[in-house]
C-alpha cells in the first residue's frame, strides 16, 4: 500500500500544513535524520500537555528546519512508503493526473476571461497547489520543519513525528 503526501484540496487557501504521526519508533526518526544529513535542531523547548496518563504531562519538543526540499526528497525517496509532490493540478475536488500538460499562462487568461462571460469549461484545470520551500524575502521564509516529541507517550521507544510546510494556491 502506498501513501503519498498529497498536498491539500483547493477549497482550502494556500497556508501552513501540518502532518503528524503518532507513536513513531525511535530507530524511524534516526534514520530519517541520517538520510536527511544530520541537520542542527533550530529549536529545542520543553512542552505542557493536558493528557495524562497516555501522554506525559511535560515533554521536549525538537524542531529541525530545512530550507531545501531536495534532501527531504532524496531521504523519501530512499524507502517506498510515502511518495512526495511538489505541484498538483485539481479540478475542483478532484486530482489531475501528472500527464497533464503544465499550465501555460496565456490559456489561463484566456480560461479565465471564458469563466467571467459564463462559457468555462468543465473539464480545465481550476486551480494548482503548490509545495512552497526555500529562501524568502526578508522575513518571509518558507521552510520545512520536522518537529520531533521524544518522550510524549508513556512508552519507551516511541515518539511523535510532525512535518509542517507550506502550500501555495493558485487559483485559475
Amino acid at each position: 500500500m502506498e501513501t503519498k503526501l498529497d498536498l491539500v484540496y483547493c477549497s482550502l487557501i494556500g497556508n501552513w500544513q501540518t502532518i503528524e504521526l503518532n507513536l513513531v519508533p525511535y530507530k524511524f526518526f534516526q534514520q530519517l535524520l541520517k538520510d536527511l544529513g544530520d541537520p542542527q535542531p533550530n529549536a529545542v523547548r520543553n512542552v505542557n500537555h493536558w493528557r495524562p496518563p497516555i501522554l506525559k504531562a511535560s515533554t521536549r519538543k525538537v524542531t529541525y528546519r530545512l530550507f531545501d526540499l531536495t534532501k527531504f526528497k532524496a531521504a523519501l525517496e530512499k524507502q517506498n512508503t510515502v511518495s512526495l509532490k511538489e505541484q498538483v493540478l485539481w479540478r475542483g475536488n478532484l486530482e489531475l493526473s501528472e500527464t497533464t500538460a503544465a499550465i501555460d499562462p496565456k490559456e489561463a487568461i484566456a480560461a479565465a476571461k471564458r469563466k467571467a462571460h459564463g462559457q468555462g469549461s468543465a473539464s480545465r484545470i481550476t486551480c494548482q497547489s503548490n509545495l512552497v520551500v526555500g529562501d524568502g524575502d526578508g522575513r518571509a521564509t518558507r521552510e520545512l520543519d520536522v518537529i520531533w516529541w521524544p518522550n510524549l507517550y508513556n512508552t519507551v521507544g516511541l515518539g511523535k513525528l510532525a512535518i509542517r510546510f507550506y502550500v501555495n494556491r493558485v487559483v485559475l
